[in-house]
């Protein structure tokens, strides 16, 4: 408030993570300057929204795309001219709420940038230590109208001039922008953006920057989005490519307007990553209407079964108003219920007590998956995740599922059970207190946090992940209880769990080594690539050289789970150029 000296207008742009600041500071300056006009924009801003009235400090709202009705807005108020004939926006008239027409912009001509106009310099000049983000457009717009989603306001995808996106990007080189996120609703699902690809990485190659160039990238997964996920896990500048799936059942898909690619053809993707050494990871919504808690669980075991052994998100399904589910009527119709809570995200640290707090509404429950089913399938995709996606399990289950015919929904199922049956051992004292941190899922807090690896809160298989390998010859002595239960050739038993122990990474580790009588490398290679062969007797020693060690859990933490746990880096033998495996004559 110190910072402003009689406004005449300030515009806010809102969204979940940004609104109650938002609506404490409109209201403070409403009050100290009862003449300025606030205005209210962004995703947060939606006509159906049954706040707007209540917010009687805003005089103007702003919906959809703002560049061009707040313009017009501005000059009307300089010209103290009539705002009625401005598109998309609702104004106070007599204490009443007057919406105008709606309009969709077709073009993006003449759009300014700020990071070209310079309105960023002094920020970097003045903090010349802090690494810097930037988020770029180079399209808007998306053909799919998924009913969780509030990212587009047209189907039609409307291009930024190829000048204007080369030049941003050239600016986040020349100033050592660390990370950069495209706000694209579907990169690669335009030829075009192959080029843009291949821009970013020659910037990179010029200036060492941008570090990261993140994307969310084409739900069809199409050769253009291929041919850039190689460029850039090639030149180090993405984790993984993405292979989104959200759900697999047929209910749930119908009731939220989507179509998925078929399981054949993620199965050939995945074939295709794989061959191809590029790290992919699927991303599923857990809360959406239709889904079961068995079509759930089923769904994510089928993923695996397809071929997606590397990584995988399962993420809460939040409701936004602007987006269909957000209308009364869609949430009424399944039965959704939601709770209001606070914004704690994973990955940041905990909110200052004196920090105005946000909210998000999640789904807790539906008519087809109640609270408690909801609590089971977070535990049972925590579970799935840590000890399949992250590795601590993922080669016994394999060969269970190979050798055995065990399902891995059985598998997973199976050792839920062995542990919370494990009464007052270490695993089962884990997955108890995490399961209780579930049941309050409604209270907002859905991080994992333990100083030992950092000020951050954790994803909760993150979490599970590093209180194991932070135990792990205890988890080793209690879980070789479980894997006996499978009928497993003794010979085979013994060296399959000292393989299994064996790729794990720990703190500490530069170059590891070790011997085994059965070829499990390759026999897992081949397992995982769809071109499974029966494991082989076969005396060879695997050498691994790790090129960024780290010796402390902190630096575990944030190098290897938060930076690279979709590139795999969790697990010492994915990456094939630094193993080297030798066999016996």
């Amino acid at each position: 408030m110190q910072r402003f000296e009689d406004p005449a207008v300030v515009a806010f742009s809102c969204y979940a993570w940004t609104f109650e600041y938002s609506k404490k500071l409109a209201q403070a300056l409403k009050t100290k300057y009862p003449d300025c006009i606030i205005v209210f924009g962004g995703h947060q801003i939606s006509e159906n929204n049954e706040i707007l009235p209540e917010l009687s400090f805003v005089d103007v709202y702003l919906f959809g795309e703002g560049e061009r009705p707040f313009a017009q807005m501005l000059e009307a108020y300089a010209c103290r001219s009539d705002i009625s004939e401005i598109p998309n926006i609702a104004y106070r008239k007599n204490g009443e709420l007057v919406h105008t027409s709606r309009v969709v912009y077709n073009d993006l001509e003449g759009y300014v940038s700020p990071y070209l106009e310079g309105y960023f310099d002094h920020i970097l000049a003045e903090n010349p230590e802090t690494d810097f983000s930037a988020v770029i457009e180079t399209n808007r717009g998306c053909p799919y109208r998924c009913a969780y989603c509030d990212w587009s306001y047209s189907a039609r995808i409307r291009r930024f001039p190829m000048e204007k996106v080369r030049r941003e990007i050239e600016w986040c080189g020349k100033n050592s922008i660390e990370y950069v996120f495209c706000a694209d609703s579907n990169f690669g699902i335009l030829k075009r953006d192959l080029d843009i690809a291949e821009f970013v990485v020659s910037v990179r190659k010029k200036y060492g920057y941008p570090y990261v160039f993140n994307a969310c990238f084409a739900k069809d997964s199409n050769d253009t989005v291929f041919e850039i996920s190689k460029l850039f896990y090639n030149n180090k500048m993405n984790k993984a490519a993405t292979l989104a799936y959200q759900t697999v059942s047929a209910a749930a898909l119908k009731n939220i307007n989507r179509e998925n690619f078929s399981m054949e053809a993620f199965s050939a993707l995945a074939k295709k990553y794989n061959e191809n050494n590029i790290p992919t990871y699927t991303e599923m919504i857990l809360g959406l209407p239709g889904e079961t808690y068995n079509s759930f669980c089923e769904g994510l075991c089928r993923l695996i079964e397809a071929g997606q052994h590397n990584s995988l998100n399962v993420f809460y399904c939040h409701v936004f108003y602007n987006a269909p589910m957000g209308s009364k009527a869609y949430r009424e119709k399944y039965g959704i219920q939601t709770a209001h809570v606070p914004m704690n995200d994973w990955h940041s640290s905990k909110p200052d007590e004196n920090d105005i707090t946000e909210y998000t509404d999640v789904i807790i429950a539906t008519r087809d998956m109640p609270f408690q089913d909801m609590v089971k399938a977070i535990v049972f995709s925590t579970c799935l995740q840590c000890f399949h996606h992250m590795g601590l399990l993922k080669y016994f289950a394999i060969y269970a599922r190979n050798e055995l015919n065990v399902s891995y929904l059985d598998f997973y199922n199976s050792l839920l059970d062995f542990i919370f049956a494990s009464e007052n051992t270490f695993l089962s004292k884990l997955f108890v207190s995490l399961k209780k941190q579930c049941a309050a899922f409604s209270d907002g807090e859905w991080s994992y946090y333990n100083p030992d690896f950092g000020e951050i809160g954790w994803l909760l298989e993150e979490g599970a992940f590093m209180e194991i390998v932070s135990h792990y010859n205890v988890f080793w002595d209690e879980i070789t209880l479980f894997l006996k239960r499978f009928p497993v050739n003794k010979k085979i038993f013994d060296q399959l769990c000292r393989y299994q122990r064996f790729v794990i990474r720990l703190p500490g580790q530069e170059k590891v080594c070790a011997t085994f009588r059965y070829d499990f490398y390759n026999y897992f290679q081949k397992a995982m690539a769809f071109s499974y062969a029966p494991l082989q007797k076969r005396e060879n020693h695997l050498d691994v050289t790790i090129l960024n060690p780290v010796y402390n859990w902190k630096d575990y933490a944030k190098k290897v789970v938060l930076f690279a746990k979709r590139r795999g880096d969790t697990i010492l033998v994915n990456d094939r150029k630094n193993l080297v495996i030798t066999f016996e004559e």
